[in-house]
C-alpha cells in the first residue's frame, strides 16, 4: 500500500451528523439503499438499541444479495459473542475480528482499529467518530457529543480501495474483491481529502494536517477532542498560535468514559491557560467527538483524539473538508455547542477551586497515562524501527514499570519513599517518549 493513498478531490456531497435519532436514521437508511456491497469498519459494535437495528439491516441486506464485510476491533467489540457472530456468518456475511487474540497480540496489543467507516456500493458513506452505540446519559436520554459526515462523491473510489485492503489483511485472505468503480462527477460539491494515521506502516497524514493548519491559521483554532493528551510539539504549536493574536478554544469533555484521561488532560490546563488559550468545558453529556475548525477555510472530523495512542498505535480517519462555507457552518454549530453545554475554565478558579488531593490526582493519572501509552507504543516501536536498539527499548519500558509500582507501594506504604521512584519511572518514559518521537 502507498503512503499517500487518498488524493484530494472536487465535488463532494458533505452533511454532517451529530450523535442521536437523526444519524440513526440515516445510517440505517443507507444501509437498506444498499444493492451491491457494503463495507463496515467500526471500534465498538455493541448490541444494543441502536446496534440491534444495524444487525438486522445488514441481514436483510446479506439476504437480498448484498456483499457485506464487517470487520470490528476485538478489543473494543468484546462484547460481541460468538453466536452473534455466527448469525453474521450463516446469512452470508463476511465477518472478521481486527487484531484478535493470538501468538502476537501481545507484541501488537496497543493496535486497534479505531476508525468509523460504513461504505454503500462504493459511492457513499459515513466517516467519523461515531460508534455502533447508544450512548446517551442514563437519566436525561441527552445522547454522547459525536460527529460524523456523510459523504457522496469521487473521495468514496479510494475509500472503497482502502476497506478492501485493510478488510484482506485483517482477515488474511485472499478475497475476491471486484474492481473499485470509478466515480461520475458532478459540478457542485465540496473539496475534500481523507487523511489516516498508521504508524506501523508509516502513515501520519493525520498528524501533519493538524500541525500544518495550527502553524499556517491566522485568526482563530477551535479543536473538539475527547481524549486530549497531546505531543508536546503540537502543544507548543497552539500556543505559538495564540501568541501571534490567533484565538484558539478547546473543548474537553467534564463527563467521560473514562474520567482518569480527564483528570490527566486536566494536568496540562495551567500550561494553556497561561499561554492565551481558552478551555471550555462540555457539561451536558460524555464528549467523545473529534473536530476541529482553522479560521473559515478548512476543518476535519473523523476518529483521530490528540493523544499518544491515535499519533502512534490505532488505525485512524479522518475526512478533511477545504471549504468557506461548510467552515463557516460547523463554526456556528460549534457557537451552538458552547453557548448550551459549555462552561468556561478560568485560571484563577481552576486553581484555588480545586483541593490539593484533586491536584494530585491528576500528576499521578498524567504519569499513568503517559506511562501506559509509551509501553504500547514502545512495543509499535520495536517492530518496525531501529530493531537494533530493540532491548535497550524493552529494559526502559520494563524499568519505568518497575520504578512506577515501587512508587505506588512507597506512597501506600510507610516502608519505602515513593516520590524518588516515581520521578525515575517518569524520566524513562520521557526518554521513551524522546526515542519515538525522532522516528514518528
Amino acid at each position: 500500500m502507498k503512503q499517500h493513498l487518498f488524493p484530494v478531490t472536487n465535488h463532494n456531497h458533505v452533511e454532517f451528523y451529530k450523535d442521536g435519532e437523526t444519524y440513526y436514521e440515516k445510517y440505517l437508511s443507507a444501509i437498506r439503499s444498499a444493492r451491491e456491497s457494503i463495507h463496515l469498519q467500526t471500534y465498538i459494535f455493541e448490541l444494543d438499541s441502536f446496534g440491534k437495528r444495524v444487525q438486522t439491516e445488514l441481514i436483510y441486506a446479506a439476504k437480498r444479495g448484498v456483499k457485506i464485510y464487517l470487520l470490528i476491533d476485538s478489543i473494543g467489540s468484546r462484547n460481541m459473542t460468538p453466536e452473534a457472530e455466527q448469525r453474521f456468518k450463516d446469512c452470508g456475511i463476511m465477518f472478521c475480528r481486527f487484531n484478535g487474540i493470538g501468538l502476537k497480540w501481545l507484541y501488537r496489543w496497543g493496535r486497534r482499529l479505531h476508525h468509523k467507516i460504513l461504505l454503500i456500493d462504493e459511492k457513499e458513506g459515513f466517516i467519523g467518530g461515531i460508534n455502533i452505540l447508544c450512548a446517551c446519559q442514563p437519566e436525561s436520554k441527552i445522547p454522547q457529543l459525536d460527529f460524523a459526515v456523510y459523504i457522496h462523491g469521487p473521495s468514496t473510489v479510494a475509500l472503497a480501495h482502502y476497506c478492501k485492503v485493510i478488510f484482506k489483511k485483517a482477515c488474511k485472505k485472499n478475497l475476491p474483491f471486484a474492481t473499485t468503480k470509478d466515480f461520475i462527477h458532478s459540478e457542485q460539491g465540496y473539496e475534500i481529502g481523507i487523511s489516516v494515521n498508521d504508524w506501523i506502516h508509516g502513515r501520519s497524514k493525520i498528524t501533519k494536517q493538524y500541525a500544518l493548519m495550527t502553524t499556517q491559521a491566522q485568526h482563530q483554532i477551535t479543536i473538539i477532542n475527547s481524549y486530549f493528551f497531546p505531543r508536546r510539539k503540537f502543544m507548543n504549536q497552539l500556543t505559538d498560535a495564540a501568541a501571534r493574536g490567533v484565538k484558539v478554544r478547546l473543548i474537553l469533555p467534564k463527563y467521560s468514559d473514562w474520567p482518569s484521561y480527564i483528570l490527566a488532560s486536566e494536568y496540562l490546563y495551567n500550561y494553556f491557560l497561561k499561554r492565551g488559550v481558552e478551555i471550555y468545558q462540555w457539561k451536558k453529556s460524555v464528549l467523545h467527538g473529534k473536530l476541529a475548525t482553522v479560521d473559515n477555510d478548512w476543518s476535519t472530523i473523523g476518529s483521530f483524539n490528540l493523544n499518544y495512542t491515535s499519533y502512534q498505535q490505532n488505525l485512524e480517519m479522518n475526512v478533511d473538508i477545504y471549504s468557506k462555507e461548510f467552515t463557516e457552518y460547523l463554526n456556528n454549530e460549534i457557537e451552538q455547542i458552547v453557548y448550551e453545554g459549555c462552561e468556561k475554565v478560568e485560571l484563577r478558579d481552576f486553581n484555588e477551586k480545586y483541593p490539593f488531593k484533586v491536584r494530585w490526582s491528576r500528576l499521578f493519572f498524567y504519569l499513568v497515562l503517559s506511562l501506559i501509552a509509551n509501553f504500547s507504543i514502545g512495543l509499535s516501536f520495536q517492530e518496525d524501527h531501529n530493531k537494533e536498539h530493540r532491548f535497550f527499548h524493552i529494559l526502559r519500558i520494563v524499568g519505568s514499570i518497575f520504578f512506577f509500582i515501587l512508587g505506588v507501594l512507597g506512597s501506600l506504604l510507610p516502608i519505602i519513599p515513593g516520590f524518588p521512584f516515581f520521578i525515575i519511572s517518569f524520566l524513562l518514559v520521557y526518554k521513551q517518549i524522546l526515542l519515538n518521537k525522532k522516528t514518528a
